[in-house]
């Protein structure tokens, strides 16, 4: 759906790193977490159940969070999402593929 990740190495090898690139109005598919997440706006905005994120903000995402971070309309948002256990996608497709691109 044209969001685009990079992973970055962690020291520890056990928590994960990444650049997202979500293009403005668009949707994160629907997931839910096995751990903690905690994401940063560098650039644009995102929205979710939680509420409005900007530049600088930081959202906070626990297994009892599920959601789909919409980007802004302005322009496409950048975060910096680290994770310390696999996300639990909700569609078939983002499932499948999810194995491959280490999420």
């Amino acid at each position: 759906k044209g969001v685009f990740h990079i992973p970055i190495a962690t020291a520890d090898g056990k928590a994960q790193a990444r650049l997202l690139k979500v293009p403005a109005g668009k949707p994160v598919p629907m997931h839910g977490h096995n751990g903690d997440e905690l994401t940063l706006v560098v650039t644009g905005s995102f929205s979710t159940c939680q509420g409005v994120f900007r530049r600088g903000d930081i959202e906070a995402a626990d297994d009892d969070v599920e959601h789909m971070p919409v980007a802004g309309p302005e322009e496409d948002c950048i975060c910096l999402a680290v994770t310390d256990a696999p996300l639990r996608f909700k569609s078939l497709g983002a499932r499948l593929v999810q194995p491959f691109i280490g999420i």
